[in-house]
């Protein structure tokens, strides 16, 4: 399934890579990794092996939709359970 620009944070992220640009805290900047995880509050991302947490508040992430396409997510959008982000979209979708 094709992940559409205008709408990705109603989408499971898992899966994508994703990296930290922008961060309250500077030593989250340049985080990064595939998304196996996802929490109301973190991201788990996966990269060399290992496993690294990042906060979804007060971060801005870039999240690659293919090898040429990225887009940047404010991670406050994205606070909250991923089952239920997604539950919307759907419920929008059948309700419209």
């Amino acid at each position: 399934m094709k992940i559409d620009r205008q709408n990705v944070v109603n989408h499971e992220l898992i899966g994508l890579h994703a990296t930290v640009v922008e961060s309250t805290n500077r030593d989250s900047v340049g985080v990064s990794g595939r998304v196996i995880d996802e929490s109301r509050n973190l991201f788990t991302l996966e990269s060399g092996g290992r496993e690294k947490k990042a906060a979804k508040h007060g971060n801005t992430f870039e999240f690659w939709l293919s090898e040429s396409d990225k887009v940047r997510i404010d991670g406050d959008l994205v606070v909250g359970r991923p089952e239920d982000r997604v539950a919307k979209r759907l419920r929008r979708w059948h309700s419209g």
